[in-house]
């Protein structure tokens, strides 16, 4: 019988940091325009630069989950029935959902939902194929991507265990051989623009080669977690021990990188694009290790209001992330007024609105309204009544 695997509850407040993220990208996003060329344009650029971790760590976190729970489970018939429509049921009918309620928004603030019923559902097919019906949705089609991969990495892995410690250098090779053949290789096709080479039906960022190094380094902490357990949890006893320099060294790197990321932006140097993506991904990859170890410190010594505020946030995130864009867009159509300070308010206002009221809907759905999973996903449960894989979370 396979021992049961502890539940770990810091990871809701890991989610909780990249949703946060995740809004500070959305809610900066038109900053970066308005302010170019003056004193707000660089405060703005490093929070929405800076933030660009969002995604790989919600990527990384998934990983991780799936690994960690299913690594040690036989990969067999009722396993793979389980796992797929659980992630059918609870995330592709509420993104199919939510597409078509966006779908709907942005069609009529472009005036065009008089065209025929054909167009429009001809229109909305290819949206949904493509996550495009909002700007955010490409992130449900990758984890898409990744669910259909899963079952071929973990039969690799069972029956190789011998790999697992090399897992994240080929999740690292996997992205980088992808990166580099769509630069020089693949060529998407551009109106007036004859490529050549093969032309993918997505962007770059919609496709899940984009983000396997963070992917297959969240396999690589779930294999080996009952070893890295100790480095991830900061205590003072165990910075006395030795570990406190490596803990040092990665949050020194992670601030260094980031802040080398926004100044590459911000500079406009004119170097390899690869460069950029190279940094971008050291970064995002630091994050990972970062976050975990600052979820760990606050659920376990943190102010208890604190820690229960961001579990309860990690826990709605996925209905967080569907919802917020929805709140932005009402937002932006108050008329704005005023000057730089105005300005910051406003862009800072947005941000606590879209996620302050977008986390109490999606919690009070959940709490109040037995059918809201078909739009926010699984409900979080008490932790005592949570048991191993009983629920599927987006960890976005």
């Amino acid at each position: 019988m396979l021992k049961k695997k502890e539940r770990i509850m810091e990871l809701d407040i890991f989610r909780s940091f990249a949703i946060m993220a995740v809004l500070f990208i959305h809610a900066t996003s038109t900053t970066l325009v308005t302010t170019k060329g003056t004193s707000s344009y660089y405060p703005f650029l490093f929070i929405n630069t800076f933030s660009k971790f969002a995604v790989p760590v919600f990527i990384f976190l998934s990983g991780f989950v799936l690994f960690y729970n299913y690594l040690d489970k036989p990969l067999n018939k009722s396993m793979l029935k389980t796992f797929y429509t659980k992630r059918l049921l609870y995330i592709l009918v509420p993104y199919i959902l939510v597409s078509f309620c966006y779908f709907i928004l942005n069609t009529y603030a472009k005036g065009k939902l008089g065209l025929p019923l054909t167009q429009l559902g001809h229109d909305f097919g290819l949206q949904l194929l493509k996550g495009t019906a909002h700007t955010h949705l490409y992130y449900v089609i990758i984890m898409l991507q990744l669910y259909i991969m899963f079952p071929l990495f973990l039969w690799w892995f069972q029956k190789q265990r011998s790999i697992l410690p090399w897992v994240a250098l080929i999740g690292f090779a996997i992205q980088w051989l992808y990166t580099y053949l769509n630069k020089y290789g693949f060529h998407m096709p551009q109106a007036g623009v004859y490529g050549q080479g093969i032309k993918l039906p997505l962007p770059k960022g919609s496709i899940a080669f984009s983000y396997m190094s963070f992917y297959l380094f969240g396999a690589l902490i779930a294999a080996y977690y009952s070893q890295l357990k100790e480095w991830l949890i900061m205590t003072w006893e165990g910075f006395k021990s030795g570990k406190g320099i490596v803990w040092i060294v990665i949050w020194a790197a992670w601030l260094a990188v980031g802040i080398l990321n926004v100044n590459l932006y911000y500079l406009g140097i004119k170097i390899n694009t690869l460069w950029y993506e190279l940094v971008w991904d050291v970064h995002c990859l630091l994050s990972c290790i970062v976050l975990m170890q600052v979820s760990y410190l606050i659920y376990r010594h943190g102010w208890r209001w604190l820690s229960g505020a961001l579990t309860s946030m990690g826990a709605c995130s996925f209905g967080i992330f569907l919802l917020h864009p929805a709140l932005l867009f009402l937002y932006r159509k108050i008329p704005a007024h005023g000057g730089t300070l105005e300005y910051a308010a406003r862009i800072a206002g947005g941000w606590i609105i879209a996620l302050g009221v977008s986390w109490l809907v999606v919690y009070i759905a959940f709490r109040y309204v037995s059918w809201s999973w078909i739009f926010f996903g699984t409900a979080p449960q008490r932790p005592q009544k949570q048991m191993e894989d009983q629920t599927v979370k987006l960890n976005m």
